[in-house]
């Protein structure tokens, strides 16, 4: 079986589930499809090279392979897996490579009795991760031709990476005559019990109800994949939703796109995901802890600054007021507190908010009182997108100084490091 996923999907978690079944084995990233693709253009162009097979007249690379070309190619990434298999007495072999997307035509006719499984996660959450996972370069997951392609954007780079890696998934899905089966990162960590069983129903193997308490117990082999997941213990919810903190520096044509994508996935739209919980848009069970104080933030904004108002601010930052903001909960609901013209703030109806040209400030979970209690500074949230500004339909002249002088107000309010 094969594992077709873009990076930072949970793959690695997957793979460490199945791993942890008694009939199956998965080795980390060997890049066999990779293998599988190379071996097939060398006996090919052998084959042409010793007469066996006749050249195209274009030249050797657009000759196809015979179906003898597929077998011998075949045998060898076969004692690969047969010498992983025989080492765990496993019956079933798993390949997990992010390589396999770009060969899938390959692998299906070396193995047109293979099994693949098809893994998704919501791209704003994709793109957070691998951000996070590349703070020192995009050399690794494959998003360095899309970093390069676009080096002063590396949201609207990584948004590229996703759009091309999931538009071959799905596309392969359409037409795919192999038993193939669709999971997501999201289902997987919210309810993996369940996911699990499903996948083994799938692949016709026993089900086996102590996967999740072997997963983080067992040995797993050491190689590429993520590199966090040997530091956990569990399996959590708290990155779902992560990426609607980004800041929206995509392209009208990437946001068409990716919603296109997201709505043969059954996904929220990219708009839907970055206003609410992505826990409760696809109706998790569990939902992040990130996000659960949004509700108490607001009340304390609001006493906060009852008896501060405008008198905290110089001139420069009262032409900011009102202030909109929006502060989402774990829940998936969110709470607007209007920050009036007088420096003071009140909970206000979702229909009562639309004031200040437009824009408006949001930010997750229990954010400013992590800022006002040393935990965090404001400067980071505003970094890290814990903390920022829609410029919704703010006049275009304004946009570029508006929204960093909205968050020297709110800062400036609530007393934090401006």
């Amino acid at each position: 079986m094969f594992v077709v996923t873009p990076a930072r999907c949970g793959s690695t978690l997957l793979r460490y589930l199945l791993d942890s079944h008694p009939d199956l084995v998965s080795p980390p990233e060997l890049n066999l499809s990779a293998l599988l693709q190379h071996l097939v253009e060398v006996w090919n162009n052998t084959n042409i090279a010793i007469g066996v097979t006749a050249a195209n007249g274009a030249g050797p690379a657009a000759t196809p392979p015979a179906p003898e070309v597929y077998k011998r190619a075949k045998k060898a990434v076969d004692e690969i897996m047969v010498s992983a298999a025989n080492a765990t007495g496993a019956s079933v072999y798993c390949d997990k490579s992010l390589t396999t997307i770009d060969h899938l035509a390959t692998v299906t006719r070396c193995y047109p009795k293979a099994s693949l499984i098809f893994l998704y996660r919501y791209p704003l959450d994709m793109i957070a991760s691998g951000l996070e996972a590349s703070k020192w370069g995009f050399n690794a997951f494959g998003f360095q031709p899309f970093v390069a392609a676009n080096p002063g954007n590396f949201v609207a780079a990584l948004a590229n990476y996703w759009i091309d890696r999931v538009s071959k998934m799905v596309e392969f899905e359409r037409t795919c005559e192999l038993g193939h089966a669709r999971i997501y990162y999201e289902l997987l960590c919210d309810d993996p019990a369940t996911t699990l069983k499903q996948l083994f129903e799938f692949l016709d193997v026993p089900a086996d109800d102590n996967v999740i308490e072997r997963v983080f117990r067992s040995e797993h082999g050491q190689g590429p994949g993520d590199y966090k997941i040997d530091f956990s213990g569990s399996i959590a919810v708290d990155s779902i939703g992560r990426g609607a903190t980004l800041p929206e520096h995509m392209g009208e044509a990437q946001i068409k796109r990716i919603n296109e994508l997201l709505a043969e996935l059954d996904y929220p739209t990219l708009d839907a995901g970055r206003r609410g919980s992505l826990g409760a848009l696809l109706g998790l069970k569990r939902t992040a802890r990130a996000g659960d104080a949004g509700r108490e933030t607001a009340d304390w904004l609001v006493r906060r600054l009852e008896d501060r108002g405008s008198d905290a601010l110089d001139d420069s930052l009262l032409e900011t007021l009102p202030i909109t903001l929006v502060m989402r909960h774990g829940n998936g609901e969110q709470t607007v507190v209007i920050v009036g013209e007088d420096g003071k703030a009140a909970i206000v109806d979702e229909t009562e908010s639309q004031t200040g040209g437009g824009a408006r400030v949001r930010c997750t979970g229990d954010v400013l009182l992590r800022v006002v209690e040393g935990e965090i500074t404001f400067a980071r949230a505003v970094h890290e997108s814990l903390i920022r500004v829609e410029v919704g339909d703010t006049p275009a002249e304004e946009r570029p100084r508006r929204p960093h002088r909205m968050l020297a107000t709110l800062a400036a309010l609530i007393r934090a490091d401006a």
